[in-house]
């Protein structure tokens, strides 16, 4: 059992309820409290409300700012408190800012950035896009942050969660593999029973109207064109021309726009939109495969939960928790397309899942992984990282 040290955990705002990075270092944190750690939480904006409990928060501010000179400041002042709170070690999950170890859960800057400029059409928009990126003030700052905080020497290691990360550290800052270590993302799932799984899919299904004998799949989005939604439509209409019967559940930021998106391409009466919604695990169970053609995710929860729940999932190259969809020397759990835009090969993709057969395999080779994606488990390896630098630091 590791010694209980005395830790920091940095990140620019902090807001549970507010997305998946958050959420997750909340999660992070109960689990390192409840194995007797003593944990301060540093960050640039946190009301009193959102403060966790058994930790001690340090917050520059409680309002949200996202301007470049606040981004500046925090990056300064967290600095500081980490000098002076004199940890025996740090964890970092902003690359604003440098701590023993830096998680980086939303990736590189540099590659949150190329993947921005990729989603974008044709070559007009696309330089367009890249010079607008390079002439904004918040990149560039953010830029250099994140070029200086792989540069820190004080950084004992980037605890990446996927290859995809590794690979954008190599690739744009030929970073050593030797500094980092792959610790993948989790999330924290209920474990339905047979008879709840069954009745989440009927009441799910009847609710929607999806028909008995429709291949359902879900896609869930916050930021809909992010994760490939557009290319999701253009596969929708190639199945339905091959006479699939397929229907596609859309849960998170659906409105209006997504709506005509869909009557655009003559699939509407194929889409059934959910919108915001916290039952996710519900819809896992009544979907037959879930679909992510995302532009950039350094690893979706999405696709972990989907296999967490024994669903079957479809994603990209560009998302790191593909590493398993299609793990090396293990079935199939899925597919992974290369193209985010290709709506051909989603199609192709879709109607393999289609396949009940190929379905049911896919099923049987997630066993086990709720266990192996549980934040336990990811705590597990965090923890040792984090031992192993306070260790180094002791003895540097």
């Amino acid at each position: 059992m590791t010694e209980a040290l005395r830790l920091a955990v940095v990140i620019e705002s902090f807001n549970p309820a507010a997305g998946g990075n958050e959420r997750s270092t909340q999660q992070i944190m109960q689990e390192l409290v409840k194995r007797g750690h003593s944990v301060t939480l540093i960050t640039g904006c946190c009301s009193t409300d959102n403060e966790p409990e058994g930790v001690e928060t340090v917050a520059l501010s409680q309002k949200k700012s996202s301007s470049v000179i606040r981004l500046m400041r925090f990056s300064r002042w967290a600095k500081r408190q980490l000098r002076e709170g004199r940890f025996d070690a740090s964890l970092s999950v902003t690359m604003a800012v440098p701590a023993s170890v830096v998680q980086p859960r939303g990736g590189t800057i540099r590659e949150t950035l190329a993947r921005n400029v990729a989603m974008r059409g044709g070559g007009f928009r696309r330089t367009k896009k890249k010079i607008e990126l390079a002439l904004d003030p918040k990149q560039r700052l953010l830029l250099a942050l994140e070029k200086k905080t792989l540069a820190d020497h004080s950084v004992y290691r980037i605890a990446a969660l996927s290859r995809y990360v590794v690979e954008q550290l190599e690739t744009h800052f030929a970073f050593p593999e030797s500094r980092t270590v792959v610790i993948p993302n989790a999330a924290v799932m209920p474990d339905l029973d047979a008879d709840q799984r069954a009745e989440s899919r009927r009441s799910i299904r009847h609710s929607f109207k999806v028909p008995d004998d429709a291949v359902l799949y879900l896609f869930a989005a916050q930021n809909p064109n992010l994760k490939g939604y557009p290319t999701l439509l253009g596969a929708l209409k190639r199945l339905r021309d091959q006479g699939l019967n397929v229907v596609a559940l859309l849960a998170g930021g659906f409105d209006y726009p997504e709506n005509q998106a869909a009557e655009a391409q003559g699939v509407r009466d194929a889409v059934r939109i959910v919108g915001p919604t916290r039952e996710m695990p519900k819809l896992f169970a009544a979907a037959d495969v879930t679909v992510l053609p995302s532009w950039y995710d350094p690893s979706s929860k999405v696709v972990l939960e989907s296999l967490m729940m024994e669903t079957p999932a479809i994603s990209t190259t560009y998302n790191g928790a593909s590493d398993h969809l299609a793990p090396d020397g293990s079935p199939p759990r899925g597919c992974v397309i290369d193209d985010p835009g290709d709506p051909d090969k989603l199609a192709d993709a879709m109607a393999r899942l289609a396949d009940s057969d190929f379905r049911t395999a896919c099923s049987a080779a997630c066993e086990g992984l709720a266990d192996q994606l549980s934040m336990a488990q990811h705590v597990d390896q965090l923890e040792e990282v984090l031992a192993e630098a306070a260790l180094a630091a002791r003895d540097f």
